[in-house]
Order: C-alpha cells, then structure tokens, then sequence
C-alpha cells in the first residue's frame, strides 16, 4: 500500500489541479483516509468562509485518494478512475483548516475487484465528510466512480 507522502507526490503529479487546490493526504489504510486542506485566503468566498468549489475539491480529492488506496494495483496495469456523478450538501460554513475523511469497506473493495475479473465496468460510491477545525461537520459528498479498463483508456 502507498503511504501518505508517495500518494502526495502522486496526486500532484497526475492532477495538476491539484497543486492549485493545495490538498495534503494525512492518512492512509486500506480502508480509510484523511485530507487535509489548508486554510488560506485564495480560498475563500465574499462572506469569509472557504469556498464551495474548494470544499467540493477537498471532497473530490479525499474520494480519489481512496479510490487510489483500494486499487493502485489495478491502476498500475492501467485501470483509470473517473468520476461519474457527485453530489454536496453543505451543513455550515466551513472555516481555517478542513479535513476530508472517505471510507470504502473491504466488502466493496471486494465486489469492485470480482466484477473486474468478470469483464465488467463497475461503479462505486465513496462518501466524504468534510470537518473544521472545531471538528464541526460542515460537508457532506458522494461521488460515483467507475475504473475504466486499459482498453478504453488506450483508445
């Protein structure tokens, strides 16, 4: 499994968006993660809250990091992730530092991988919550996944 720091390295790398956005991957295990978005003022909305696009992209990138945690070894024999569909729905205004957390069970990983055996395309939920610093629930996403296979990545 990839470790926080070659994951960070990863994201910016393949997501150029992302050296933009400014995530940072605290944790790591096989079946749950931890983002990190750093308070800053290019953040921001007109009313001093950290902005929806900014959470939304806190949410997306919590939700791929797990996606890249469950199946880098598919990844690697060029399986790509791609999102689907996603919703938000914001709670509170969302202020300072805000920490992503996204799950995906063993179970599911499970089912994902058997349908890939299979010859199939599945498709996936991963749900985001979104918290302060305060640790006060601010946002809450999902978004639907699908690893598209080395074939039609190709071409």
């Amino acid at each position: 499994m990839l470790d926080a720091e070659a994951i960070n390295q990863l994201l910016a790398d393949t997501v150029p968006f992302n050296r933009v956005l400014g995530p940072r991957v605290e944790s790591v295990a096989p079946e749950h993660v931890t983002v990190l978005l750093p308070e800053s003022p290019e953040r921001l909305n007109h009313v001093g809250t950290t902005h929806a696009v900014a959470q939304f992209g806190l949410g997306e990138v919590t939700s791929g990091t797990m996606t890249l945690v469950a199946f880098s070894d598919l990844q690697r024999q060029g399986y790509a992730p791609v999102v689907t569909s996603a919703s938000v729905t914001y709670h509170k205004p969302a202020r300072g530092e805000l920490r992503g957390e996204a799950s995906l069970p063993a179970e599911e990983q499970a089912r994902i991988r058997s349908e890939i055996a299979a010859g199939g395309r599945p498709r996936f939920a991963i749900a985001v919550q979104v918290f302060d610093q305060q640790a006060t629930l601010t946002t809450e996403l999902r978004f639907e996944w699908t690893l598209l296979t080395p074939r039609v990545v190709k071409g």
